[in-house]
């Protein structure tokens, strides 16, 4: 910073020095030392000026890059504390995009802050003081013009703030539907329907184009409105300046340097335009960033939350009542599992079955009772203790684009390759892994896609063996394994169920058959609940009904 305030100074006296080197040259007697000393005297604060720049630039450059990181870190830190129905109601690239805005607009903005808007500020008082010196009435035209300059260009920005906003935001939709496109085109090319898709695309792209038009249209006026006060300064600056030449009140080296300072002053007012057109566009991008991302977390720690100590592993759902999206899902709902249950959830599409699970691993709050482990209440546990106690394996499974060895080892980072290989054995995907050109440092690609269904699956499953937690969830975790596969994982999720409490929602009978009680959910309530055997000898029960309907293994949904 101060090397920025001694360049600009420097910079800015630079007029001075041409006042007295023209002075000396237009004097009647001629001192050629003189005009050597203003001469040299010039070249010398030029230089010494630009080489202050250039040490703020090299200050500058380490600082900005320190801001940029720690921006980046921080906005993603805080992202990532989102609820899972934050990320489930935005798109992925959307969000990407939203934080390199937000950085990218902070760091433009400080930038532009360091280099332009206080170099001119301090230029102007520095140029108003000179002129002042020379005569009052120059520093004053100078000082209205500056206010009046910077005050109407301020009410600018502020008014293209709206369109900024609207174009950075138009970008973000725009880049989000376009990672989402991408990353469904073999859909798109499986349903014939490359024309649609563009077609989908293109609403997006034209919704961007006519808010660019709109923020470049404004910033055109803006340069209009610029260039016509120019103008006007210009006549007011070096008319006064003449008269006063001619009045005999100043020289004709003050006349040169009103000239001098009018050029400049001219240049940065015209430009200050353009200047601002830019800052309200970073501006409007980390606006727009950072008022998606900043949003208050909904799901969090509360100041007196510990650590989840689990002895047993029992599960209680004490009365709750849980809404999503204003609808009721749970009212009054109670359950119990004692530690080392092995618990089947049962009940059609919509029962309430995936959020039953949702609200274990507190993905939403409920709004009255209470979810405990071992008579601890969740929400007076830490979320990353909750989530460790838990080992989950989806339905549908996630993965990252790195190794599989990266993504077994994600649920248990310190584990050693020889625990990642014995829990890849123990999900019966060794034999697959080692078939691979790489092995366990095969990249898997965007979510996995590089693997079948069958193959993800069986690395979720690895990752729960690795994980090694008191509670498992399986979320149909054997949905995507053919016969064959799914036969031979079973006696796996025999062995991994072993002393730990299971819920298991499935729809297949080679999983349910294995579980020591059924929990049948309709609509959010209990409607029928005990061991397999019991609800299958049920007359007319519904759990028997279901069974019934049975096809190859599964439970029909309808």
């Amino acid at each position: 910073m101060s090397a920025v305030f001694v360049a600009t100074a420097l910079d800015r006296y630079t007029v001075v020095i041409l006042k007295n080197l023209t002075d000396s040259i237009a004097g009647v007697t001629i001192d050629i030392n003189t005009v050597w000393f203003w001469g040299i005297g010039y070249a010398l604060i030029v230089f010494v000026a630009r080489n202050c720049w250039r040490a703020s630039g090299f200050a500058g450059m380490r600082w900005f890059m320190g801001l940029q990181a720690t921006a980046y870190q921080a906005l993603y830190e805080y992202l990532s504390l989102h609820s899972k129905n934050y990320f489930n109601n935005r798109f992925a690239g959307s969000l990407a995009n939203k934080i390199s805005n937000a950085v990218d607009g902070v760091q433009s903005l400080f930038e532009k802050t360091l280099w332009q808007f206080i170099p001119l500020t301090i230029g102007l008082v520095w140029y108003t003081v000179f002129a002042a010196s020379s005569d009052l009435r120059l520093g004053i035209v100078l000082a209205l013009w500056s206010v009046i300059f910077i005050g109407v260009n301020a009410w600018l920005a502020k008014k293209m703030e709206v369109y900024s906003v609207r174009v950075a935001d138009s970008a973000s939709i725009l880049k989000g539907r376009i990672v989402d496109s991408l990353s469904n085109m073999s859909l798109v090319h499986e349903h014939a329907y490359v024309a649609g898709e563009q077609d989908y695309i293109k609403t997006f792209i034209s919704n961007q184009r006519t808010a660019g038009l709109s923020h470049w249209k404004f910033s055109e006026w803006v340069l209009v409105t610029n260039g016509v006060m120019v103008f006007l300064f210009m006549l007011t600056m070096i008319g006064s300046a003449i008269v006063l030449f001619q009045s005999h009140v100043v020289s004709v080296g003050v006349v040169i340097m009103v000239i001098v300072i009018v050029a400049q002053v001219s240049h940065d007012f015209f430009f200050i335009g353009q200047e601002i057109r830019d800052a309200a566009r970073n501006f409007g991008q980390a606006h727009e960033g950072l008022q998606e991302i900043l949003k208050e977390h909904l799901i969090v720690d509360s100041l007196t939350s510990k650590s989840l100590k689990v002895e047993k592993g029992e599960i209680t759902f004490e009365s709750i009542h849980f809404d999503y999206e204003n609808s009721p899902v749970f009212r009054n709902f109670s359950l119990l599992i004692p530690a080392a249950q092995k618990v089947g959830i049962v009940g059609r599409s919509g029962a309430g079955k995936t959020t039953f699970v949702s609200l274990l691993l507190r993905h939403f709050d409920i709004q009255q009772g209470a979810i405990k482990i071992d008579g601890q209440d969740i929400k007076e546990i830490t979320l990353a203790s909750l989530r460790k106690a838990i080992a989950f394996v989806p339905q549908d499974t996630s993965l990252f684009h790195r190794t599989i060895e990266e993504n077994i080892r994600y649920s248990n980072p310190k584990a050693t390759e020889e625990a990642v290989k014995n829990a890849a054995k123990l999900a019966q995907a060794h034999a697959f892994i080692s078939k691979l050109p790489k092995g366990y440092e095969t990249l898997v690609g965007e979510r996995g896609v590089k693997l079948s269904g069958g193959q993800r699956q069986r690395i979720a499953i690895a990752r729960a063996f690795l994980k090694n937690a008191p509670i498992l969830v399986l979320d149909e975790a054997t949905s995507s394994l053919d016969s064959e596969s799914e036969h031979a994982i079973q006696q796996s999720l025999v062995e991994l169920m072993k002393n730990r409490t299971v819920i298991a929602i499935a729809h297949r009978l080679s999983t349910l058959k294995r579980m020591d009680r059924i929990v049948m959910i309709a609509e959010g309530k209990i409607v029928e609940d005990g061991a397999p055997e019991k609800l299958l000898a049920k007359k007319d029960g519904l759990f028997k009904a279901m069974w019934e309907h049975q096809v190859q293994g599964f439970i029909l949904d309808e």
